[in-house]
């Protein structure tokens, strides 16, 4: 009998200890509590004010659209030797995204991840730098839209299953103009006339993926446009008639110089000229809000604010009046 019980004791062990065996492997890709045989969830939002907006220009509320696409890196250490390398995410409405899979290499690590909008280059090859460029007409809103450049980065991320909201903040800067009608003018009047901003506007740059940092190219040979003709929301229910433009940061506005003209349909031409002290010079993440009146003698400078496009960020441009 005693022999009998140790024998049945020992295949008891090892049962225990094979079922033992069994249950650690099954739980081996849990690592502090995150699974890491579940992909990585993202989601994606443009950083917004009220009236400065990438996806619905002039109205409150903002959101990414069906068939935008943001690239995104993965990294453990720097960005080029990232494990996911501009991976691209598609849009399929405001909340929902197409991607490749991506999962966390490790249940102990923290990783960097960038985003960046509008996604550009191949899949799974890592860009330094970027070109980024300024189109002259931005009376359309894809044009507008699509020089919206958009950033992100969350430094120490620790692994998680749970979703990670990423808000991607304007890279560029925005000149927005509120304009009323004054003597002599009706809104409808201005409104139907072809606006353009002027200047010495830079057109092309790099854009830093590491930082987020664009830079116009300047200098000998670099391109520039002497003109924008921006977005053009007008309201006539409401009464309001406003013009959007983007610029690289640090393009500079000369106190003194033509700034805006309008031209009416018969071709006559209603100008003004910059009378703000010292310029203006507009700074990443930073909008310029100029209110203008149009009356039929002249154009006239009513306020002028400069004010932070991104919240929580600080914005670089410098305005005096």
């Amino acid at each position: 009998m005693k022999k009998t019980n140790l024998y049945l004791m020992a295949a008891a062990m090892t049962a225990a200890l094979t079922l033992g065996a069994c249950s650690n492997d099954e739980n081996s890709h849990i690592v502090n509590g995150v699974d890491l045989t579940k992909p990585i969830s993202l989601d994606f939002r443009p950083a917004q004010l009220d009236t400065q907006t990438r996806a619905t220009i002039g109205t409150s509320g903002s959101a990414f659209e069906s068939g935008d696409r943001v690239g995104v890196y993965v990294s453990s250490g720097t960005l080029a030797g990232a494990e996911y390398r501009n991976i691209e995410f598609t849009a399929v409405n405001s909340t929902t995204w197409n991607s490749t899979d991506m999962y966390w290499q490790s249940g102990t690590d923290t990783y960097t991840l960038t985003a960046y909008y509008p996604f550009a280059g191949t899949q799974g090859t890592a860009a330094a730098t970027l070109d980024v460029t300024l189109p002259s007409d931005q009376s359309d809103a894809d044009d507008y839209t699509a020089a919206d450049y958009l950033w992100a980065q969350i430094p120490s991320q620790s692994p998680t299953n749970s979703a990670i909201s990423m808000e991607l903040s304007h890279q560029m800067s925005l000149l927005k103009l509120d304009m009323d009608n004054g003597a002599g003018m009706s809104l409808s009047e201005v409104a139907a006339m072809t606006p353009a901003i002027h200047g010495t506007i830079p057109a092309a740059g790099t854009w830093d993926l590491a930082t987020g940092t664009i830079t116009a190219a300047t200098g000998t040979g670099a391109a520039s446009h002497t003109s924008l003709r921006p977005y053009i929301d007008y309201d006539s229910s409401n009464g309001t008639l406003t013009y959007y433009a983007l610029v690289m940061p640090e393009t500079t506005f000369a106190q003194g110089r033509q700034f805006l003209t309008l031209t009416a349909s018969d071709g006559t031409v209603y100008s003004y000229s910059l009378n703000v002290t010292g310029g203006i010079e507009a700074g990443a993440g930073s909008y310029v809000d100029l209110d203008l009146t149009v009356s039929r003698t002249s154009i006239d400078l009513d306020g002028i604010t400069i004010g932070d496009w991104t919240p929580g960020q600080s914005g670089s441009g410098n305005v005096t009046i």
